[in-house]
């Protein structure tokens, strides 16, 4: 290993990222540069999530959008590691388990983002297959999309990695966050309409999924799951009506994760759209839905939600009962993301957001 740990500092994620990103620099030559021959040791502060180089002063790219607190470990509380890592930052995720290690490394100069997934198995990343995404949307789209500089594997079958150029902006400030995701909306059609969009219905196993665990959730959730002034076996009525429309959804090209988390305000004033790891083809409705749920007030901005201009079949489903199934289908996975955040004892802020999912559904599904 190329990391090298004082005394007392412990066996982290961050530090683990950290090593990781030492040896992934040897396999690239837009990292690699001369004057750091013989490779030179740099000091770092290191804590569980997040290690950055002694010195390094902050940025706005390392601050919660929520909570608008920085991401970073405070370099006078944190032990000191040392490695041959030139990066300056690198944040261990937040999603991270034991079985799969993901960080982000970031260089101020030249500017770049090394993000890592490790693999299941033989197969690539979901961090591998979206990038083939992110390199066909590139400079094609009214928001900013990374330019990838390389990408490779972290010894055999461990890991994928991508190096993209870091956007020169800063998160979104929770005050913005409602025009932000109105301006996405506004935006993500024409990425549709240059990429192409086709039909397809929902098989019947994705149908099947979703009636039973929305059934499950409406006929004996825990407690608190539901807003009180939602009638939640009316709306499993409509859910379930809903699933039995077999008229085609639109898919085409699609981000996967395009909430205002994902989004980044550059110097120039227009959004960059990051981290494209569950890019791919699929329905479009599933991108609208997941912009409307980041936004402060999503059943409000679903209430006045246009229709998409895509030249759609007239035999497809109207486009806000599209958006209604995405967040149904969403929906199969709440007790998944409920054990999640009984495990991070955050349940209260996993009804808050389940209350305004279902708030968000109800709205939609008002023809």
């Amino acid at each position: 290993m190329d990391l090298r740990h004082g005394a007392d500092a412990p066996s982290s994620d961050a530090a683990r990222s950290l090593a990781w990103t030492a040896e992934i620099e040897q396999s690239t030559h837009a990292i690699r540069r001369p004057w750091f021959r013989p490779r030179r040791q740099r000091e770092y502060a290191c804590g569980d999530r997040s290690a950055v180089v002694i010195g390094f002063r902050g940025a706005p790219l390392f601050v919660d959008p929520a909570t608008e607190s920085s991401l970073l470990v405070d370099p006078a509380e944190a032990p000191r590691v040392h490695s041959t890592a030139r990066a300056d930052v690198v944040i261990a995720g937040a999603l991270r388990t034991n079985g799969q290690l993901r960080f982000r490394s970031f260089y101020m100069k030249p500017a770049l983002s090394l993000a890592v997934q490790r693999r299941a198995g033989t197969e690539p990343s979901a961090l591998m297959t979206g990038s083939r995404v992110q390199a066909l949307v590139a400079g094609r789209t009214p928001f900013v999309v990374p330019r990838i500089v390389d990408s490779g594997h972290h010894g055999p079958r461990r890991a994928d990695w991508l190096l993209e150029e870091a956007l020169a902006g800063a998160p979104i400030t929770p005050d913005a966050h409602a025009s932000a995701a109105l301006e996405l909306l506004h935006q993500l059609p024409e990425v549709w309409k240059r990429f192409g969009a086709e039909h397809a219905a929902l098989d019947d196993e994705e149908r099947s999924r979703a009636v039973t665990a929305f059934t499950a959730l409406a006929q004996d959730p825990p407690d608190g799951t539901w807003p009180a002034d939602l009638d939640r076996r009316a709306l499993a009525g409509r859910v379930t009506a809903l699933l039995e429309d077999t008229r085609p959804m639109t898919t085409g090209v699609r981000h996967g994760d395009p909430g205002v988390g994902n989004l980044l305000r550059l110097e120039d004033g227009r959004l960059g759209l990051v981290d494209w790891e569950y890019a791919g083809h699929g329905h479009l409705a599933h991108d609208v839905m997941k912009v409307l749920l980041s936004a402060p007030d999503p059943a409000a901005l679903a209430a006045s939600l246009p229709a998409p201009r895509l030249g759609a079949a007239s035999h497809a489903m109207p486009w806000r009962r599209q958006v209604a199934t995405a967040v149904v289908l969403f929906l199969r996975g709440w007790r998944y993301r409920r054990t999640k955040a009984l495990r991070r004892g955050s349940e209260a802020a996993n009804a808050h957001r389940m209350h305004r999912t279902l708030r968000t559904l109800a709205v939609l599904l008002d023809d």
